[in-house]
């Protein structure tokens, strides 16, 4: 590098850091120490050893100024000058390491010499690295879609549970939240917001090669609880058409494809890595204490005079909340067989209570592979296999607001504990000598005498065989031959006379032995060619064809027994099957490595449609041109790459609930629907409505995006606009009574538009022998417009959605010209100081009436932007992370707020009821559920993750380390919202368990 190019290099990184508002001095090229003789050097004299000298250049001769040279396993270093030459003591025998940003490093043995000259070579390793996609890895560089890629390096930090987890906050335009607080939940992933109405939203995931059945588990299962965050080798995350559209008709709603560890090439390494963890709970609403409670509620209206409070002081919410303890262990060990045949072995064991008493969840896992190869590595076989076992201890999803609002006068337990009395000890509202029938159950009870447990087996495996064709090496033959099996059980186990008992089930105190058994099975085979060959150097021609055969089944059982074994409704029964047959192939051409062509088309067959629907064509093209590569800016030592990228495809969707929705089928009625017949009830059926013309969901994308590296790289990222359009939108829709079996009936109807920007941008403002650090950003704007939803569409014909407490209620809408999700509520009037008015609203005249007029409200629970952050700083052996996300623009309906009311105090039983100061304070007298006065602002920014971390190296060899980390997750959350929680999937709060802040203490061994 010429000395004023590399002037000019620092001062660029200075400007284009202020320009990213990082606004920090480069000091990667730079260090400060003593100087000898305008030579900067780190090193102090050294014993029995010499004085060498040299320069450090790159491959075209230029010199490289501020390379770092330095004794292999010592602290003995230097930098170089103006015109990259060095001088260093070092010892006798040393063996020095040059290396340089943006340069593959160098290590070279001190031999007799005095005086040293190095070339060292450009480090494309960042744009040369593969990245897997479908059916096939493509180089970073060559990439013409929207492609993210994230190794295990960069994953979230501290305890995860989940491989969702390590993925909140670190790609543009994926948004991922924890459904819940409870160990081994599962998480709402969301890329670019999602392309679909009443289908699912839900991306595919494909975990090494076999995209899984994501679909609903028995008993509220986590559909990825069974894969080990630590056996993950990278996220790639499929984003426009161009990169999804070789998944076809499952790829509306984007592709995450996770690829596991492999075997290392080298001897056996072994790694443990284990943790312990603290959680408490992070935030919690405080409701009335017991003496508040019992001066305010005489002066509630229709409270009768005299009434009797009890002389408890019970603090609900410390009842059912703890401190949760967890522990966590993984061992691999990994090696290569003869050099022939890498190999990975892993086990785990997790072990995580809640921070509710009684919910406990733990999981066991295996992962093991091998990829041997043959006939001088022209054959290589691919064995892998997945398995785990979840226990999960579950908990009413009630049980957190019912100790918000139990009565806090009254003591936990009556009586002695397993007493034959209703309430079996704990207390119960009690009508002269009979249970109540509606009450809010003991939230201790509920703890304490139900038993939820899902038991979850999977094993997710699959063999490849890739050969390389003998004499023509450029042709490769691939097969695949995968599965996925699964097991749930979820049991509920309820005693006789059990307070619950008396609100649910019979009502009449009879426990409860519900059993059921949901079983899965996915099995697959594809079969695909892959060719390469470059011609006159410059035309890179690549082609990829196949076939693709994929089986779904799924069965379930079910048996509602009392304790003592009889039936209390008749058994459930279904069991469901549907097949997928493709055909798909892609063409990459690319030529001088500058313009770039890729060109997709799969073609899919479901079984979920009738004959004359069953094929869908999904195409795409994308073009690309590697602008850094032209002759006139080659040379630049500022910009390292720009890439520009167009795009455009079709991708389709056809993941609904029925698996036959083109034929009349029958579905088992819920319980209430049940007949008797003698002295047992019998389940009825009720037949389903069908449309025989239902077919794909189609979601056309146009992406326009371009890849930039300045500084060879020291400054990367991406920016990405794009546009889809959904048609034939899968919606279900209210149909006119007597035109099929049901009111409401899912079909093809109506269009949806979606739009938005991806930006992020990745950085290392500084860069020395000892220390560097790290900076990552990305940031998202998305909208979505229905523009279509019924044959007629007006104002008053809309879909209801977002189901809150009872039958027919609802608080958002499917609306033409509104974005998804939309509330639909009464607008609140409000008295000259701003307070609410009970019972009164705005009307569309701007009249104030107290008719609750709805109206939609132009605020969706959906999020406008969101945003992640990542840093992380490396001093000598020590390490410093923080991660951090959050969502703008989206609105919280605060159903806990607005279910209370001041008259729910007391009940014509003689039962009370707690509420909030916020509640007392409002005023309203009774329940005001559609009011928008509870619809609140969602915004909220999260620090999710410190962690402080430590390595000792070379414990009892080179190849031996110890890294210890303290780490705080759920560390704080901005907000303005008034509840636990803004950050909620469907924007609506109610029942949530809330997220725990955790305290652990890691251990990583490797050897």
């Amino acid at each position: 590098m010429k000395k004023s190019d590399s002037i000019w290099q620092n001062v660029h990184v200075f400007h284009l850091l202020c320009m990213a508002g990082l606004l920090i001095i480069p000091v990667g090229t730079f260090a400060s120490s003593h100087t000898h003789g305008g030579i900067t050097s780190m090193a102090a004299a050294v014993q029995d050893g010499k004085k060498i000298s040299g320069n450090v250049t790159d491959a075209s001769g230029e010199p490289l100024i501020g390379a770092t040279v330095m004794v292999k396993g010592n602290t003995i270093a230097t930098v170089t000058d103006m015109d990259g030459n060095f001088q260093l003591e070092v010892p006798n025998g040393a063996t020095l390491v040059i290396s340089y940003v943006g340069y593959n490093q160098q290590e070279f043995k001190v031999g007799n010499q005095r005086s040293y000259n190095f070339k060292l070579n450009e480090d494309s390793n960042t744009l040369n690295e593969l990245v897997v996609i479908g059916y096939g890895q493509v180089k970073k560089k060559d990439l013409t879609g929207s492609v993210t890629a994230i190794n295990r390096d960069d994953l979230n930090k501290g305890v995860q549970n989940t491989a969702q987890e390590a993925l909140v906050g670190k790609i543009a335009g994926v948004n991922v939240i924890t459904n819940s607080g409870a160990p081994g939940a599962g998480s709402t992933i969301r890329i670019r917001s999602g392309a679909s109405l009443s289908a699912s939203n839900d991306p595919l995931i494909v975990i090494d090669g076999v995209p899984v059945d994501n679909s609903t588990i028995e008993g509220g299962g986590n559909v990825l609880g069974g894969i080990n965050p630590n056996d993950i080798e990278t996220f790639t995350v499929l984003k426009d058409a161009s990169a999804t559209a070789i998944y076809g008709s499952r790829a509306s709603n984007g592709v995450i494809v996770i690829t596991t560890k492999k075997g290392s090439e080298g001897g056996i390494k072994v790694n443990y890595n284990g943790n312990v963890s603290v959680g408490v709970i992070a935030k919690r609403l405080t409701p009335l204490t017991a003496d508040e409670f019992r001066r305010f509620v005489p002066t509630v209206t229709g409270v009768p005079s005299g009434v009797s409070f009890g002389t408890a002081n019970t603090d609900w919410q410390d009842e059912i909340f703890r401190t949760a303890i967890g522990t966590e262990h993984n061992v691999s060990l990994s090696g290569n067989v003869m050099k022939k045949a890498p190999y990975r072995v892993s086990v785990g064991y997790t072990n995580q209570s809640g921070i509710i008493r009684t919910n406990h969840y733990s999981r066991y896992t295996f992962d093991g592979g091998i990829n041997p190869t043959f006939f001088d590595n022209h054959l290589t076989v691919g064995l892998k296999l997945k398995a785990s076992y979840e226990d999960n201890a579950m908990v009413s999803g009630d049980v957190v607001n019912n100790a918000l609002r139990y009565d806090p006068t009254r003591p936990v337990m009556t009586g002695a504990r397993g007493s034959n009395t209703p309430g079996l000890g704990y207390f119960i509202w009690m009508n002269g000598g009979s249970p109540m029938a509606i009450q809010t159950d003991n939230p201790v009870a509920q703890l304490e005498l139900q038993k939820f447990n899902n038991k979850l087996s999977r094993a997710i495996g699959n063999a490849t065989v890739n050969y390389k064709m003998h004499g023509f090496e450029d042709l490769q033959l691939n097969a695949n031959l995968g599965f996925d099996i699964l097991k749930s059980i979820y049991t509920k186990d309820v005693s006789d006379k059990a307070g619950p008992m008396y609100t649910s089930n019979m009502k009449d105190g009879t426990g409860l032995d519900y059993d059921g058994t949901q079983n899965k099975r996915n099995t697959l085979l594809d079969i695909y060619a892959n060719y390469r060959h470059v011609f006159d150097k410059k035309h890179d021609f690549s082609a990829m064809a196949g076939y693709g055969w994929q089986h779904f089944w799924k069965k379930y059982d079910d048996t509602t027994l009392s304790p003592t074994g009889k039936e209390l409704f008749s058994p459930s029964h279904y069991e469901s099957e549907y097949y997928l047959l493709s055909l798909y192939g892609r063409v990459n051409y690319t030529y001088d490595e500058k313009y770039m062509l890729t060109a997709t088309l799969r073609s899919d067959a479901s079984s979920r449609f009738a004959k004359d629907n069953r094929w869908g064509y999904f195409p795409s093209v994308a073009l690309a041109w590697r602008v850094s590569s032209e002759d006139f800016l080659k040379d630049n030592r500022v910009l390292s790459n720009l890439k520009l990228r167009l795009s455009y495809g079709e991708t389709g969707q056809q993941d609904i609930l029925n698996d036959y929705p083109y034929m009349t089928t029958f579905t088992i009625s819920y319980p209430e629907a049940s007949y008797r017949f003698g002295d047992k009830w019998y389940r009825t059926y009720r037949p389903n409505a069908y449309d025989t013309d239902i077919k794909w969901e189609t979601t056309a994308t146009w992406n326009v995006g371009f890849d930039y590296g300045f500084l060879d790289n020291r400054i990367y990222g991406t920016v990405d606009l794009y546009k889809r359009h959904t048609t034939d939108l899968l919606n279900t829709i209210n149909v006119i009574s007597g035109t099929n079996f049901s009111s409401i009936l899912t079909t093809n109807i109506g269009e949806m538009n979606n739009k938005g920007i991806e930006f992020s941008i990745n950085t290392q403002p500084i860069r020395t022998k000892d220390l560097t650090w790290d900076l990552g950003l990305n940031y998202t704007w998305n909208t979505s417009k229905i523009t279509k939803l019924n044959t007629i569409d007006s104002e008053s014909n809309f879909v209801q959605t977002g189901a809150i407490s009872g039958t027919g209620k609802y608080v958002q809408v499917f609306m033409v010209n509104k974005r998804p999700y939309t509330f639909y509520l009464a607008k609140q009037a409000y008295d000259n100081n701003g307070k609410p008015l009970e019972g009164k609203y705005v009307q569309p005249d701007g009249s104030i009436s107290s008719t609750e007029t709805r109206y939609a409200t132009d605020k969706s629970a959906l999020p406008k932007a969101y945003l992640g952050f990542n840093t992380h700083v490396n001093y000598k052996n020590w390490y410093l992370g923080l991660n951090a996300h959050g969502a703008f623009g989206a609105y919280v309906y605060n159903y806990i707020r607005a279910d209370q009311y001041l008259q729910q105090v007391y009940s014509d039983q003689g039962s009370f009821s707690n509420i909030l100061p916020s509640t007392r304070d409002l005023g309203f007298d009774v329940q005001q559920l559609y009011s928008d006065y509870f619809l609140e602002k969602g915004d909220f920014f999260r620090l999710d993750n410190i962690t402080l971390g430590y390595t000792f190296k070379k414990l009892w060899n080179d190849k031996s380390d110890l890294r210890l980390a303290f780490a705080i997750q759920n560390v704080c959350t901005l907000t303005g919202y008034k509840g636990i929680d803004p950050e909620l999937a469907n924007g609506i709060d109610r029942d949530v368990y809330p997220r725990p802040r955790t305290f652990s203490l890691s251990v990583n061994l490797n050897f």
